[in-house]
Order: structure tokens, then sequence, then C-alpha cells
């Protein structure tokens, strides 16, 4: 690690792409003679005024911070989310940045979120300066990993990420920083930006929209160090482990319990030093600092046991450990068999038969919202799983004898049948406490028209009995003795899955000659130990619950005589921002979702106030889903601009 401590000078350029639109870059670097890395990170979500900077500056690098075209400071429109000139943005200013005279040659990329994703994106497009990088909470698929889990649309992609983005690429730049420009940038946006929403729509099927976007298939182009990171409680483990599997080139990956921010502020705890970790990698790779990191095993993951459940966990229990790979060589898959009375045990059922469950969108009340919504500390963890478990189809061990761990991807093998032309699947992996309690471990989804494969959907036919083979979410636990291990199945989850299209029922078949059961991936002992994680982790107080402010509201409520179910949600951040929605669903009318969403951003510049307000409706029928997006702003209270956008698309499979 570089010890030397620098002091920081800041700046702001206009940068001209090769298309003449000038993108607004703040820079924070050494104040001082010589040259430095340059670690580069671009958002959509505003970076403000040039305040403070990271502390990795202090230790001899330049960090350089922009606003993707269309949005914040900088010019520019853009049409859809990870377009293609956002893309090409990228790759120009990481050339851009090793050509300033501050600047040694080598960059660095660095992101969370939207910025892991467009860090991969532009480590597969291999820019010949870029050197290294680190993936925080990213995917290599967006279709299948963010947008449409499964093969079904997310409600939380109309619920909150569309309005709140809508607000905010159609909010007006700071005059502070662009001066004469604000009118003419701003008036730029408000003309061509189209609401993200409206992509998603529109691309419901996997395809080349989406490819387009995704780096998975694509992991060679990848020419530059990769360290990926995430967290159990966040979106994106099983894309990121996934990406660290498939990468050929040098690369480790670290996941934590982490919910959605860095490792060092991150909840669930324990918190790491993440400034020492990021040092460590980048220190190795842009400055031939030999940290040690790559003497390191290659592969850092928390390993989770019970937790007592509940919405905001403090602090998880378990333990960081090393692997030396992933998937780890030793795992030995095991199978469990469904058989009748609910018992999950290791040899295949006797009987021939089927258990059925109904394709019911308001089974998930429990499950909590995945990766915490629009939360950054993950307010929507798990409950106790026993509402669910109590209207899905369950299988359950006996006590186990023994700890039992697993790390991986557990698998269904299911024989499976629907009653109609559409199928769901949404199954859960929870651990059972002696008490009764259950917790969830991993869950997986599947929408069964994409049963064959995610580049296409087939028909699926009545009363066909159907081979499946659905991987789960990645995970990392241990079960222990006198717990119990259970299966869930269910044909809907309220906050994170698109109802069904029509109501009915699957049916899980079990027989002899066509077991269904579950695979997990169980992990024995090291043998030989492999040397321990050199994680810092911190001893610093974790705050406590009461300590924190709830960032709004998530209200369930059920409706027994139309067979509905509601879920509302507020979030305010401040007095500048908020989310509100409420989405409705039907156990009697599955096709007849709907959902109501709005966002407000409101802005104080040179004294005046501009209020952008968002109004987002989005449904969907047997044969159609339907979006309609308005859009509102106001100058002092007096109207500004007015747009409306609407889109039907047909309904296929799903």
């Amino acid at each position: 690690m570089d010890t030397t401590k620098y002091a920081v000078c800041s700046e702001i350029y206009q940068v001209p792409m090769r298309d003449g639109v000038k993108l607004s870059v703040h820079v924070n670097r050494p104040d001082a003679e010589g040259t430095f890395p340059a670690i580069l990170e671009f958002t959509p979500y505003r970076k403000g005024p040039l305040r403070g900077h990271h502390p990795i500056v202090e230790h001899g690098y330049a960090t350089v911070t922009f606003d993707i075209r269309g949005t914040g400071n900088s010019e520019g429109w853009n049409e859809s989310m990870y377009c293609a000139t956002t893309r090409q943005d990228g790759y120009d200013m990481v050339e851009w940045a090793a050509a300033q005279p501050w600047c040694s040659g080598n960059i660095g990329m660095w992101g969370i979120s939207f910025g892991a994703v467009v860090t991969l994106q532009t480590a597969g497009m291999a820019p010949p300066h870029l050197k290294a990088a680190i993936a925080r909470s990213g995917t290599d698929d967006p279709f299948t990993e963010w947008t449409n889990p499964g093969g079904s649309p997310r409600p939380y992609m109309y619920q909150c990420y569309s309005p709140i983005m809508t607000a905010a690429n159609f909010s007006p730049p700071d005059p502070e920083e662009v001066g004469e420009r604000w009118t003419a940038i701003w008036e730029e946006r408000l003309a061509h930006n189209v609401p993200w929403g409206i992509g998603f729509i529109e691309h419901l099927e996997d395809g080349p929209f989406w490819r387009d976007r995704s780096l998975r298939g694509h992991y060679d182009k990848v020419q530059c160090p990769i360290f990926v990171v995430d967290g159990w409680a966040d979106w994106y483990p099983t894309p990121l482990l996934r990406t660290y599997a498939n990468l050929t080139v040098p690369k480790r990956a670290l996941i934590g319990p982490w919910s959605h921010l860095w490792p060092g502020d991150a909840l669930p705890g324990p918190r790491i030093d993440w400034l020492a970790e990021s040092l460590k990698w980048f220190d190795y790779w842009l400055k031939g600092i030999d940290t040690g990191v790559m003497d390191e095993p290659p592969v850092t993951i928390f390993i989770r046991e019970f937790s007592k459940p509940t919405s905001l966990l403090i602090e998880d229990a378990g333990e960081f450990r090393s692997e030396q790979e992933w998937p780890i060589a030793r795992t030995l898959q095991t199978s469990y068999f469904f058989q009748p009375d609910g018992r999950l045990e290791k040899r295949p059922a006797a009987d021939t038969a089927a258990d059925a469950f109904a394709y019911d969108p308001r089974v998930g009340a429990s499950t909590g919202m995945h990766g915490g919504g629009p939360y950054n500390i993950n307010w929507m963890m798990p409950l106790d799983q026993r509402p669910d478990n109590a209207i899905s189809l369950t299988y359950t061990t006996e006590p186990l004898a023994e700890d039992l761990e697993i790390a991986g991807n557990p698998r269904l093998d299911l024989h499976f049948s629907s009653s109609t032309d559409a199928g769901l699947l949404f199954i859960k992996l929870c651990d059972v406490a002696p008490d009764g309690t259950s917790v969830l471990v991993t869950k997986g989804y599947l929408n069964v028209a994409y049963r064959e494969s995610r580049d296409a959907m087939s028909q699926v036919e009545p009363d066909i009995v159907y081979p499946l083979e659905i991987d789960m979410l990645a995970c990392a636990y241990r079960f222990k003795a006198g717990h119990r291990i259970r299966v869930s199945i269910a044909g809907g989850d309220l906050y994170n899955i698109w109802p069904v299209s029509k109501p009915g029922t699957g049916s899980i078949h079990r027989a002899p000659a066509a077991p269904s059961h579950i695979v997990l991936p169980v992990i024995p002992a090291q043998s030989p130990a492999v040397s321990a994680p050199r994680l810092t982790v911190l001893t610093d107080p974790l705050p406590s619950r009461d300590s924190l402010t709830p960032p709004g509201t998530v209200i369930t409520s059920q409706d027994p005589i139309n067979e509905t179910a509601s879920v509302r949600c507020t979030v305010n951040y401040g007095p500048y921002w908020s989310n509100t929605s409420e989405l409705t669903v039907s156990a009697r009318e599955p096709a007849k979702a709907t959902l109501h969403a709005g966002s407000t951003y409101r802005h104080h510049y040179a004294g005046r106030e501009i209020v952008v307000d968002v109004q987002c409706d989005t449904s969907s029928d047997a044969k159609a889903f339907h979006h309609t997006v308005e859009l509102e702003i106001t100058v002092n209270g007096k109207p500004h601009a007015q747009k409306h956008w609407s889109i039907s698309v047909p309904r296929k499979g799903i």
C-alpha cells in the first residue's frame, strides 16, 4: 500500500466526445508534481456539485467522475439505459483521462450498481489504457438478473426505478457549473430524452436490445484484471460470481453479507476496511507495487448462518472464508427428493403422484424486496417465511444430525405440468429452526415459457409434463445441526414478480422414473485448509436500528372479498426527492395487475424552485402490457414543460 498522503486539488472539465457532446467531469487529484493513475466512474444519478473527495485520492490517485450524457450537468440526451452512446462514452473517457498531463496513463475503473454494470461493459470494450477494474454490485446480464428474473417482469422497475430515473433524467443541469449553456442543455434533454421505462416495456423478451448491454457470453473480450464485489443482501452476487467463473484475466471475488453500499458502510455487517482492499488491488495493477494481493486465495465469501429474520438486519451471523476457485472444486452435488406428505429425503419417492400449487400472486409478502428496492441499506430483508410457506407447496427434511454447509447455486430438477398455457415457478430454499422459524436462504424463478432456452420462449401446453432445470441464486450458508431444510414452491412473488396471465395450477410430479428433487452444492471441510482472508474487519460499533431513520413505509394489505393484495410504498430522501407507488394484484384475475407510481425532484437554482413531477401507470390484461408516463415541470410554481408517453405491447408467454 502507498502510505504517502497527498493534499488534494479539484477541477471541473467539459470534455467533448467524438460527436461533439460535452460531458461534465469532476476530477480530484493529488496537488503535487508528477503523474498519477486515474480511477474512472460514471453515473446517471447526478454527481452533484464539486465537493469532497474519495480518500483514495490522498494515496496518490486521481478520481474522474462524470454524468452520462443527457443527465446531470452533461450535454446531449439518451433514449434508453446502457445505450450505445453511453457505452462508447465510457471507452472514450478512459482514453481522455489517460492523455491528461497529470495522469500516468494507467486507468482503473470502479463503480457500484449502474457504475458496476458500465464498468463491466467498458472492460468488455477493452480500451487500451484500462489496466484494472472493481465492479461492486453489477450484472453481466441486465435482462435475467435485473429487469425480468426468470423471464417475468419485475414490478420494482415500474414502482421505483422508472419514475425515479425519469424525474432525474428530465431535471435541469446546475447553472453554477454550466453557466449560460444551462437553458440549451435542459431544452435539449427535454426534447430528446426518453423515459427508461419505455425501453423496459418494449423489451419484455430477451434479445438484441439486452444482449448488446450484456457481458454474458463475451467474457473473453475483457483484457484487464477484474475484482468483483457484492453482498448476499444485495442485488448481484449471482451474476458477479458467474462473471468471475468465466473470466480468463487475473481476477478476484469478494462476497460479504452486505446490502447496496460499499463494504465499509453497508449493512448487515460485519463491515471491512474497504479503502485497504481497494488500494491492495489498484496499487498492484496501476502502480506496480507488490501488495501481495495476487498471492492471496482469489475468492473470499461470507458463510451465513441462522439469524433471526428481521426487516433490517444489522449484523449477519457467519464468517469470512477463503477459497481457491468458484465454483468450489470439492463441491458434492447432493440430491434431496420430494416425497409424499411434504417430506424431503435423499432417496427418490416410491410412489407416482403429483402435488399442485396455485398461481397466486399474493404469495411473497414475507420474501422481502430483492436487493432492498430503492434503499441503499436493505430495509426490506426477508421475514419469517412461515406465512408464505403455509400457502405454498413445501418439502422439509427431518432435523439434521450435523451441520451442513452449501456454497454455490442450488438446482431444481423438476417434472412439471400446468393446467393452463402459462406457467410460473417461484422457489425458496429455507432454514427451519427448532422453534419453527423459517429463514430464506436463497430463491429462484422460472417463467416456464423460457424452459428450453433463455434465447426464446416456447409454448406451454396444458397438462403436458415438462422436465425443468432451474438454477437458484447463488448462496453460501451453513445449516446447523437440529435445523431442517425446506423447499417451498409457489406460483407468484408479490414484491418481485409480475403475476402470470391467467389463474390455474402448477403440478410437481413425483415418480421413481422421473423424480423431482433439489440438488444442493454441499461443501465438505477444506483439506488442506486454505489461508484465512486478509480482510481487516472493522471493530467500530455498528449503528443500532433505532438510530437509523427509515426512508419510508411499505404497507401490504389484502382484500379477502375481491381476493386482491396491494403494496403501497412511500420513499422520502430529505425535502428534494420522493417516490410513491401502489401495486394491486388479483388471485381471481391475475392477468389484471395495476401499478401507479410517481416521483418528484425539487431543485433550487439561482432563486428558482424547479419541480419535476413524474406519474407512471403500468398495467396488464390477458393480451397486453400497458405503460404511460406523464411529465410535468414547474418553475416557481408556473408550468414550464409537459410531456406524455404511452405504449402497449402484446403479452407473450408471460
